[in-house]
């Protein structure tokens, strides 16, 4: 995908993700993600208050990743307190905002979405909603190794094939799963392994223990 397909279809995920979070229960909204510590409301409120909130009050008088990522936290509970529809509303409204890390590129802002849309949905038993070209760029990102999601250490010496997509890479022991399970997994939520299959998934396991 180019630069271009990629904003692209970052809006489209962005919709399509506040779409399915429309119709959420407040007891929906409330239970556990896949990412610690957070509800699936706190989720969206890191979605939100990454572009909400200037990036000068994430990183002035943190020291450190661990102190960057507790920022992070602390911004994403109190969004997370804001009601649903608020914070939906505001999150369509960024819909087509073209904002990416400089050395990265929009592949980060469209893998983040994807994962934290499978983050909020797999708990509650919703089907995924990114679409066949986002699964796979973010496939092929993961897979390689993309800062601030995994590391190249993390998935090297493996090939990894999706079931229900046209999609697979590396050389190794092989992983296969469904784009879903492999995009969590890759993205480091263990909670997926028990949907993987192949002689490469004990290595996964063991990088993850």
């Amino acid at each position: 995908m180019t630069r271009d397909e990629m904003f692209a279809a970052l809006a489209v995920q962005r919709r399509a993700l506040c779409d399915q979070l429309e119709g959420l229960s407040a007891e929906q909204w409330a239970a556990p993600s896949l990412c610690a510590g957070w509800s699936v409301a706190d989720v969206l409120g890191h979605l939100v208050s990454l572009y909400d909130v200037p990036m000068w009050r994430f990183v002035v008088g943190t020291v450190g990743m661990s102190a960057f990522h507790r920022r992070v936290d602390g911004f994403a509970r109190d969004y997370g307190q804001r009601a649903p529809q608020e914070l939906l509303v505001m999150y369509r409204r960024m819909a087509d905002l073209r904002k990416a890390p400089p050395m990265i590129g929009p592949i980060a802002p469209l893998s983040d979405v994807v994962i934290h849309a499978l983050d909020m949905g797999r708990p509650l038993g919703l089907a995924p909603v990114h679409s066949a070209d986002a699964g796979r760029a973010a496939l092929d990102a993961l897979s390689r190794g993309l800062p601030g999601f995994n590391s190249k250490k993390q998935v090297r010496g493996l090939r990894y094939e999706a079931t229900d997509l046209d999609w697979s890479a590396g050389e190794g022991p092989e992983v296969r799963g469904s784009a879903g399970a492999l995009l969590l997994v890759l993205a480091g939520r263990s909670a997926a392994l028990a949907d993987l299959e192949g002689d490469g998934v004990p290595v996964l396991t063991a990088r993850a223990a």
